[in-house]
Protein backbone atom coordinates (compact mmCIF):
# COMPACT_ATOMS: atom_id res chain seq x y z
CA UNK A 1 0.00 0.00 0.00
CA UNK A 2 1.42 3.34 -1.16
CA UNK A 3 2.70 5.61 2.07
CA UNK A 4 1.61 9.28 3.05
CA UNK A 5 3.14 12.37 2.52
CA UNK A 6 3.15 14.74 5.60
CA UNK A 7 0.03 16.26 4.37
CA UNK A 8 -2.13 13.95 1.84
CA UNK A 9 -1.99 10.23 1.78
CA UNK A 10 -2.46 9.41 -1.45
CA UNK A 11 -4.58 6.70 -1.95
CA UNK A 12 -4.09 2.90 -3.50
CA UNK A 13 -5.77 2.46 -6.79
CA UNK A 14 -9.40 1.06 -7.37
CA UNK A 15 -9.32 -2.90 -7.24
CA UNK A 16 -9.54 -5.00 -10.06
CA UNK A 17 -12.09 -5.18 -13.39
CA UNK A 18 -15.48 -6.99 -13.37
CA UNK A 19 -17.33 -8.11 -16.22
CA UNK A 20 -20.51 -7.10 -15.98
CA UNK A 21 -23.16 -9.91 -16.10
CA UNK A 22 -26.65 -9.60 -18.34
CA UNK A 23 -29.90 -8.68 -15.68
CA UNK A 24 -32.95 -9.96 -17.01
CA UNK A 25 -31.75 -9.45 -20.74
CA UNK A 26 -30.05 -5.82 -20.25
CA UNK A 27 -26.82 -4.81 -18.90
CA UNK A 28 -25.95 -2.81 -15.96
CA UNK A 29 -23.26 -0.36 -18.16
CA UNK A 30 -24.43 2.27 -15.13
CA UNK A 31 -22.26 0.03 -12.97
CA UNK A 32 -19.66 0.78 -15.55
CA UNK A 33 -19.74 4.13 -15.14
CA UNK A 34 -19.32 4.28 -11.54
CA UNK A 35 -16.40 2.21 -11.92
CA UNK A 36 -14.89 4.54 -14.23
CA UNK A 37 -15.81 7.93 -11.40
CA UNK A 38 -14.22 5.51 -9.30
CA UNK A 39 -11.18 5.17 -11.22
CA UNK A 40 -10.95 8.96 -11.95
CA UNK A 41 -11.09 10.03 -8.07
CA UNK A 42 -8.17 7.28 -7.57
CA UNK A 43 -6.49 9.72 -10.41
CA UNK A 44 -7.58 12.77 -8.53
CA UNK A 45 -5.88 11.46 -5.07
CA UNK A 46 -2.46 10.47 -6.47
CA UNK A 47 -2.18 13.55 -8.60
CA UNK A 48 -2.69 15.65 -5.34
CA UNK A 49 -0.84 13.16 -3.47
CA UNK A 50 2.58 14.75 -5.55
CA UNK A 51 2.17 17.87 -4.73
CA UNK A 52 4.15 20.34 -2.66
CA UNK A 53 3.10 20.38 0.79
CA UNK A 54 3.24 23.63 0.53
CA UNK A 55 1.25 24.23 -2.50
CA UNK A 56 -1.63 27.12 -1.77
CA UNK A 57 -4.08 24.17 -3.39
CA UNK A 58 -3.30 21.76 -1.39
CA UNK A 59 -3.65 23.46 2.25
CA UNK A 60 -6.81 24.76 0.55
CA UNK A 61 -8.84 22.03 -0.31
CA UNK A 62 -7.25 18.83 2.47
CA UNK A 63 -9.60 17.87 5.36
CA UNK A 64 -12.47 19.56 3.71
CA UNK A 65 -15.15 17.91 1.93
CA UNK A 66 -13.85 17.97 -0.98
CA UNK A 67 -11.82 15.12 -0.23
CA UNK A 68 -14.78 12.83 -0.86
CA UNK A 69 -14.05 13.10 -4.57
CA UNK A 70 -10.10 12.31 -4.62
CA UNK A 71 -10.74 9.58 -1.66
CA UNK A 72 -8.97 6.67 -3.40
CA UNK A 73 -9.22 4.84 -0.05
CA UNK A 74 -12.57 4.44 -0.59
CA UNK A 75 -12.45 3.62 -3.84
CA UNK A 76 -10.94 1.14 -3.72
CA UNK A 77 -13.54 -0.82 -1.03
CA UNK A 78 -16.11 0.26 -3.56
CA UNK A 79 -14.36 -1.58 -6.22
CA UNK A 80 -14.50 -4.38 -4.08
CA UNK A 81 -17.70 -4.49 -3.49
CA UNK A 82 -18.44 -3.93 -7.01
CA UNK A 83 -16.34 -6.68 -7.93
CA UNK A 84 -18.33 -8.70 -5.42
CA UNK A 85 -21.02 -7.78 -6.53
CA UNK A 86 -20.59 -8.20 -10.43
CA UNK A 87 -19.08 -11.63 -10.07
CA UNK A 88 -21.87 -13.14 -8.17
CA UNK A 89 -24.90 -11.69 -10.13
CA UNK A 90 -24.56 -14.06 -13.26
CA UNK A 91 -24.83 -17.02 -10.34
CA UNK A 92 -26.99 -15.77 -7.94
CA UNK A 93 -30.35 -16.40 -9.87
CA UNK A 94 -29.39 -19.83 -10.96
CA UNK A 95 -30.38 -22.70 -9.57
CA UNK A 96 -28.05 -24.76 -10.57
CA UNK A 97 -24.33 -24.30 -11.57
CA UNK A 98 -23.47 -25.46 -15.42
CA UNK A 99 -20.47 -27.89 -15.75
CA UNK A 100 -17.19 -26.86 -15.09
CA UNK A 101 -18.48 -23.27 -13.57
CA UNK A 102 -15.14 -23.04 -11.24
CA UNK A 103 -12.84 -23.67 -14.03
CA UNK A 104 -15.05 -21.45 -16.26
CA UNK A 105 -14.88 -18.80 -13.59
CA UNK A 106 -11.30 -19.05 -12.95
CA UNK A 107 -10.00 -18.97 -16.95
CA UNK A 108 -12.63 -15.95 -17.77
CA UNK A 109 -10.87 -14.01 -14.70
CA UNK A 110 -7.25 -15.05 -15.94
CA UNK A 111 -7.89 -13.68 -19.39
CA UNK A 112 -9.93 -10.55 -18.31
CA UNK A 113 -7.19 -9.33 -15.75
CA UNK A 114 -3.85 -10.59 -17.43
CA UNK A 115 -3.60 -9.35 -21.03
CA UNK A 116 -4.03 -5.77 -20.04
CA UNK A 117 -2.59 -6.02 -16.72
CA UNK A 118 1.17 -7.36 -18.64
CA UNK A 119 0.77 -4.79 -21.13
CA UNK A 120 1.01 -2.09 -18.56
CA UNK A 121 3.80 -4.18 -17.01
CA UNK A 122 5.86 -3.57 -20.39
CA UNK A 123 4.79 0.18 -20.51
CA UNK A 124 6.02 0.49 -17.13
CA UNK A 125 9.59 -1.60 -17.38
CA UNK A 126 10.24 0.99 -20.45
CA UNK A 127 8.71 4.37 -18.89
CA UNK A 128 11.32 3.64 -15.94
CA UNK A 129 14.35 2.48 -18.05
CA UNK A 130 13.69 4.54 -20.33
CA UNK A 131 11.98 8.15 -20.38
CA UNK A 132 12.40 8.73 -16.59
CA UNK A 133 14.56 10.83 -14.91
CA UNK A 134 15.02 11.13 -11.52
CA UNK A 135 15.74 14.89 -11.35
CA UNK A 136 12.01 15.33 -12.60
CA UNK A 137 10.29 14.35 -9.03
CA UNK A 138 12.48 16.84 -6.76
CA UNK A 139 10.24 19.49 -5.47
CA UNK A 140 7.05 17.89 -5.40
CA UNK A 141 5.70 15.48 -2.12
CA UNK A 142 8.50 13.37 -0.45
CA UNK A 143 5.86 10.62 -1.04
CA UNK A 144 6.18 10.86 -4.54
CA UNK A 145 9.73 12.32 -4.85
CA UNK A 146 11.21 8.93 -3.47
CA UNK A 147 9.38 6.53 -5.66
CA UNK A 148 11.36 4.89 -8.50
CA UNK A 149 14.62 6.40 -7.47
CA UNK A 150 16.63 2.99 -6.38
CA UNK A 151 17.39 0.48 -9.21
CA UNK A 152 14.65 -1.26 -11.05
CA UNK A 153 14.81 -4.75 -9.22
CA UNK A 154 14.21 -7.55 -12.26
CA UNK A 155 13.15 -10.51 -9.87
CA UNK A 156 10.50 -7.80 -8.05
CA UNK A 157 9.39 -7.68 -11.92
CA UNK A 158 9.25 -10.65 -12.07
CA UNK A 159 7.77 -11.64 -8.87
CA UNK A 160 4.65 -8.96 -10.10
CA UNK A 161 4.13 -9.86 -13.27
CA UNK A 162 2.57 -13.31 -11.96
CA UNK A 163 0.32 -11.53 -9.30
CA UNK A 164 -0.08 -14.18 -6.89
CA UNK A 165 3.12 -14.62 -6.10
CA UNK A 166 5.06 -14.10 -2.30
CA UNK A 167 6.88 -10.79 -1.47
CA UNK A 168 5.47 -8.66 -4.24
CA UNK A 169 6.35 -4.89 -3.78
CA UNK A 170 4.32 -2.87 -6.53
CA UNK A 171 5.73 0.46 -5.45
CA UNK A 172 9.15 -0.36 -7.11
CA UNK A 173 7.11 -0.39 -11.01
CA UNK A 174 3.73 0.37 -10.57
CA UNK A 175 2.78 1.43 -7.13
CA UNK A 176 -1.50 0.99 -8.13
CA UNK A 177 -0.94 -2.73 -8.96
CA UNK A 178 -1.00 -3.42 -5.30
CA UNK A 179 -4.84 -3.91 -5.79
CA UNK A 180 -4.64 -6.30 -8.52
CA UNK A 181 -2.89 -8.54 -5.95
CA UNK A 182 -5.80 -9.31 -3.84
CA UNK A 183 -8.22 -9.26 -6.68
CA UNK A 184 -6.29 -12.14 -8.41
CA UNK A 185 -5.72 -13.75 -4.86
CA UNK A 186 -9.63 -13.53 -3.87
CA UNK A 187 -10.71 -14.72 -7.47
CA UNK A 188 -9.33 -17.98 -7.24
CA UNK A 189 -11.12 -17.92 -3.98
CA UNK A 190 -14.35 -16.54 -5.07
CA UNK A 191 -16.10 -20.04 -5.99
CA UNK A 192 -15.99 -20.53 -2.17
CA UNK A 193 -18.02 -17.42 -1.65
CA UNK A 194 -20.44 -17.67 -4.62
CA UNK A 195 -21.03 -21.52 -3.07
CA UNK A 196 -21.76 -20.12 0.91
CA UNK A 197 -23.75 -17.22 -0.23
CA UNK A 198 -26.69 -18.45 -2.75
CA UNK A 199 -28.56 -21.23 -1.14
CA UNK A 200 -31.77 -20.21 -0.75
CA UNK A 201 -32.50 -18.79 3.14
CA UNK A 202 -34.20 -16.72 5.17
CA UNK A 203 -32.19 -13.03 5.18
CA UNK A 204 -31.36 -12.65 8.37
CA UNK A 205 -29.13 -16.37 8.20
CA UNK A 206 -27.04 -13.87 5.61
CA UNK A 207 -26.62 -11.54 8.14
CA UNK A 208 -24.96 -13.85 10.52
CA UNK A 209 -23.04 -14.96 7.54
CA UNK A 210 -21.53 -11.23 6.82
CA UNK A 211 -20.67 -11.64 10.12
CA UNK A 212 -19.31 -14.41 10.83
CA UNK A 213 -16.97 -13.20 7.60
CA UNK A 214 -16.35 -10.16 9.01
CA UNK A 215 -15.20 -11.46 12.51
CA UNK A 216 -13.13 -14.30 11.14
CA UNK A 217 -11.86 -11.79 8.52
CA UNK A 218 -10.53 -9.87 11.47
CA UNK A 219 -8.87 -12.78 13.23
CA UNK A 220 -6.86 -14.06 10.26
CA UNK A 221 -5.70 -10.81 8.83
CA UNK A 222 -2.58 -10.74 10.70
CA UNK A 223 -1.78 -13.85 9.28
CA UNK A 224 -2.55 -13.46 5.87
CA UNK A 225 -3.23 -10.06 4.56
CA UNK A 226 -6.10 -10.32 1.95
CA UNK A 227 -8.81 -11.85 4.52
CA UNK A 228 -9.12 -7.75 5.08
CA UNK A 229 -10.45 -7.04 1.61
CA UNK A 230 -12.66 -10.15 1.47
CA UNK A 231 -15.81 -9.16 3.56
CA UNK A 232 -16.39 -6.67 0.30
CA UNK A 233 -16.54 -9.10 -2.12
CA UNK A 234 -18.85 -11.58 0.15
CA UNK A 235 -21.06 -8.19 0.69
CA UNK A 236 -21.00 -7.43 -2.93
CA UNK A 237 -22.09 -10.94 -3.44
CA UNK A 238 -25.08 -10.90 -0.83
CA UNK A 239 -26.45 -7.75 -2.66
CA UNK A 240 -26.60 -9.49 -6.13
CA UNK A 241 -28.42 -12.25 -4.30
CA UNK A 242 -30.92 -10.04 -3.29
CA UNK A 243 -30.94 -7.42 -6.29
CA UNK A 244 -33.52 -8.95 -7.74
CA UNK A 245 -35.96 -7.85 -4.54
CA UNK A 246 -34.25 -4.74 -3.49
CA UNK A 247 -34.21 -3.31 -7.17
CA UNK A 248 -38.04 -2.89 -7.53
CA UNK A 249 -38.36 -1.66 -3.92
CA UNK A 250 -35.34 1.11 -4.40
CA UNK A 251 -37.22 2.33 -7.47
CA UNK A 252 -40.11 2.74 -6.18
CA UNK A 253 -39.25 5.38 -3.24
CA UNK A 254 -39.44 8.94 -3.51
CA UNK A 255 -37.16 10.72 -4.46
CA UNK A 256 -37.19 12.55 -1.41
CA UNK A 257 -36.29 8.78 0.24
CA UNK A 258 -33.37 8.07 -2.73
CA UNK A 259 -31.86 11.03 -1.85
CA UNK A 260 -31.45 9.80 1.99
CA UNK A 261 -30.35 7.05 0.84
CA UNK A 262 -27.73 8.26 -1.21
CA UNK A 263 -27.07 10.35 1.72
CA UNK A 264 -26.25 8.11 4.26
CA UNK A 265 -24.15 5.92 1.45
CA UNK A 266 -22.06 9.20 1.13
CA UNK A 267 -21.42 9.43 4.60
CA UNK A 268 -20.50 6.11 5.49
CA UNK A 269 -18.19 5.94 2.39
CA UNK A 270 -16.89 8.50 3.75
CA UNK A 271 -15.68 7.29 6.90
CA UNK A 272 -12.35 6.88 5.44
CA UNK A 273 -11.74 10.48 4.72
CA UNK A 274 -13.62 11.91 7.97
CA UNK A 275 -11.78 9.86 10.25
CA UNK A 276 -7.68 10.44 8.63
CA UNK A 277 -6.97 13.82 10.27
CA UNK A 278 -7.19 11.70 14.14
CA UNK A 279 -3.98 9.67 11.97
CA UNK A 280 -5.74 6.18 13.34
CA UNK A 281 -2.73 3.03 13.87
CA UNK A 282 -4.81 0.58 14.99
CA UNK A 283 -5.15 -1.62 12.28
CA UNK A 284 -8.66 -3.36 13.95
CA UNK A 285 -9.93 0.30 13.78
CA UNK A 286 -9.17 0.43 10.05
CA UNK A 287 -10.87 -2.60 9.76
CA UNK A 288 -13.70 -1.67 11.36
CA UNK A 289 -13.77 1.76 8.96
CA UNK A 290 -13.51 -0.29 6.06
CA UNK A 291 -16.09 -2.36 6.95
CA UNK A 292 -18.29 1.20 7.32
CA UNK A 293 -17.02 2.35 3.80
CA UNK A 294 -17.59 -1.16 2.36
CA UNK A 295 -21.25 -0.76 3.73
CA UNK A 296 -21.72 2.77 2.10
CA UNK A 297 -20.42 1.42 -0.98
CA UNK A 298 -22.72 -1.15 -1.71
CA UNK A 299 -25.74 1.34 -1.16
CA UNK A 300 -24.51 3.28 -3.38
CA UNK A 301 -24.20 0.40 -6.53
CA UNK A 302 -27.37 -0.37 -5.58
CA UNK A 303 -29.15 2.87 -5.73
CA UNK A 304 -26.91 3.77 -8.54
CA UNK A 305 -28.56 0.32 -10.41
CA UNK A 306 -32.35 1.54 -9.60
CA UNK A 307 -32.48 4.63 -9.90
CA UNK A 308 -33.59 6.00 -12.64
CA UNK A 309 -32.33 9.59 -12.91
CA UNK A 310 -28.69 8.26 -11.93
CA UNK A 311 -28.93 5.36 -14.29
CA UNK A 312 -29.65 7.77 -16.89
CA UNK A 313 -26.84 10.12 -15.81
CA UNK A 314 -24.40 7.64 -15.82
CA UNK A 315 -25.61 5.60 -19.06
CA UNK A 316 -24.14 9.04 -20.62
CA UNK A 317 -21.88 8.66 -23.36
CA UNK A 318 -18.71 10.23 -21.35
CA UNK A 319 -19.63 7.85 -18.47
CA UNK A 320 -19.60 5.49 -20.06
CA UNK A 321 -16.41 5.99 -22.22
CA UNK A 322 -14.90 6.55 -18.41
CA UNK A 323 -16.42 3.78 -17.57
CA UNK A 324 -15.23 1.02 -20.17
CA UNK A 325 -11.80 2.73 -20.26
CA UNK A 326 -11.42 2.29 -16.57
CA UNK A 327 -9.56 -0.57 -15.81
CA UNK A 328 -6.64 0.22 -18.59
CA UNK A 329 -6.51 3.97 -17.33
CA UNK A 330 -5.89 2.69 -13.61
CA UNK A 331 -3.23 0.55 -14.82
CA UNK A 332 -1.52 3.38 -16.75
CA UNK A 333 -2.86 6.38 -14.91
CA UNK A 334 0.73 6.53 -12.23
CA UNK A 335 3.06 6.05 -15.26
CA UNK A 336 2.28 9.40 -17.28
CA UNK A 337 2.08 10.75 -13.85
CA UNK A 338 5.79 10.20 -14.01
CA UNK A 339 6.66 10.58 -17.15
CA UNK A 340 3.98 13.01 -18.65
CA UNK A 341 2.96 15.24 -15.42
CA UNK A 342 6.90 16.27 -14.33
CA UNK A 343 8.05 17.82 -17.16
CA UNK A 344 4.81 19.32 -17.86
CA UNK A 345 4.65 21.27 -14.47
CA UNK A 346 8.26 22.29 -15.12
CA UNK A 347 7.62 23.85 -18.50
CA UNK A 348 4.40 25.53 -17.30
CA UNK A 349 4.75 26.25 -13.69
CA UNK A 350 0.65 25.14 -13.83
CA UNK A 351 -0.60 21.54 -12.23
CA UNK A 352 -4.04 22.48 -13.57
CA UNK A 353 -2.07 22.07 -17.09
CA UNK A 354 0.71 18.92 -16.09
CA UNK A 355 -2.86 16.74 -14.70
CA UNK A 356 -4.99 17.36 -18.09
CA UNK A 357 -2.41 16.77 -20.22
CA UNK A 358 -1.87 13.27 -18.14
CA UNK A 359 -5.67 12.82 -18.46
CA UNK A 360 -5.35 13.07 -22.26
CA UNK A 361 -2.46 11.11 -22.70
CA UNK A 362 -3.50 8.39 -19.95
CA UNK A 363 -7.03 7.92 -21.76
CA UNK A 364 -5.80 7.82 -25.38
CA UNK A 365 -3.82 5.03 -24.39
CA UNK A 366 -6.43 3.56 -22.21
CA UNK A 367 -8.95 3.61 -24.63
CA UNK A 368 -6.25 2.12 -27.49
CA UNK A 369 -5.84 -0.94 -24.50
CA UNK A 370 -9.70 -1.31 -24.03
CA UNK A 371 -9.65 -1.61 -27.67
CA UNK A 372 -6.73 -3.74 -29.05
CA UNK A 373 -5.79 -5.19 -25.26
CA UNK A 374 -9.27 -6.22 -23.15
CA UNK A 375 -11.65 -6.78 -25.69
CA UNK A 376 -9.62 -9.75 -27.10
CA UNK A 377 -8.66 -10.96 -23.86
CA UNK A 378 -12.05 -11.16 -22.94
CA UNK A 379 -12.94 -12.44 -25.87
CA UNK A 380 -10.34 -15.19 -25.74
CA UNK A 381 -11.79 -16.10 -22.37
CA UNK A 382 -14.77 -16.54 -23.25
CA UNK A 383 -13.83 -19.39 -25.96
CA UNK A 384 -11.17 -20.90 -23.69
CA UNK A 385 -13.90 -21.40 -20.85
CA UNK A 386 -16.78 -22.58 -23.52
CA UNK A 387 -14.03 -25.05 -24.95
CA UNK A 388 -13.18 -26.03 -20.57
CA UNK A 389 -16.77 -26.62 -19.73
CA UNK A 390 -17.69 -28.29 -23.12
CA UNK A 391 -14.84 -30.79 -22.26
CA UNK A 392 -15.74 -31.02 -18.43
CA UNK A 393 -19.37 -32.30 -19.42
CA UNK A 394 -18.20 -34.47 -22.36
CA UNK A 395 -15.76 -36.03 -19.84
CA UNK A 396 -18.43 -36.45 -16.87
CA UNK A 397 -20.84 -37.66 -19.29
CA UNK A 398 -18.00 -40.06 -20.40
CA UNK A 399 -17.42 -41.38 -17.30
CA UNK A 400 -20.81 -42.13 -16.65
CA UNK A 401 -21.50 -43.83 -20.04
CA UNK A 402 -18.41 -46.11 -19.01
CA UNK A 403 -19.55 -46.32 -15.53
CA UNK A 404 -23.01 -47.80 -16.69
CA UNK A 405 -21.64 -50.33 -19.23
CA UNK A 406 -19.19 -51.82 -16.32
CA UNK A 407 -22.36 -52.21 -14.65
CA UNK A 408 -24.04 -53.67 -17.16
CA UNK A 409 -21.48 -56.05 -18.30
CA UNK A 410 -21.36 -56.80 -14.39
CA UNK A 411 -24.75 -57.77 -14.38
CA UNK A 412 -23.93 -60.21 -17.40
CA UNK A 413 -21.48 -61.69 -16.74
CA UNK A 414 -22.16 -65.37 -15.54
CA UNK A 415 -21.76 -65.40 -11.18
CA UNK A 416 -18.30 -67.22 -9.71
Amino acid sequence: MLGPSPLVHPPPVAAGPSQLPAVKGSRLSQLDALRGLAALSVFLGHAFGMMSPSSKLLLTIQNTPLHFFYDGNAAVLLFFVLSGFVLNLRYAEGRSHPPGWVGSFIIRRVFRIYPAFLASMVLAVLFRTCLFRPEWTRGFSDWFSTLWQAPLLWGQVARCSTLVAPGIQTRFINPPVWSLVYEMRISFFFPIIILLVNPKRRPRWDLLLIIAVYVLSLLLTPFASSFQYIPQFALGAVCAKYFGRIQPKLAAFSSSAKVLWLMIALFLYGASAMTEPLRLHDWRLTFLIAQIVGLGSAIIILVSASSGRISSLLRAKVCQFVGCTSYSFYLTHFLFLFVVAPPCYLATGSYLIAWLVTLAVAYLVSYLLFRFVEVPGMQLGSWASDIFARGWDAGRKGAKTNSSASASRDLASPQK
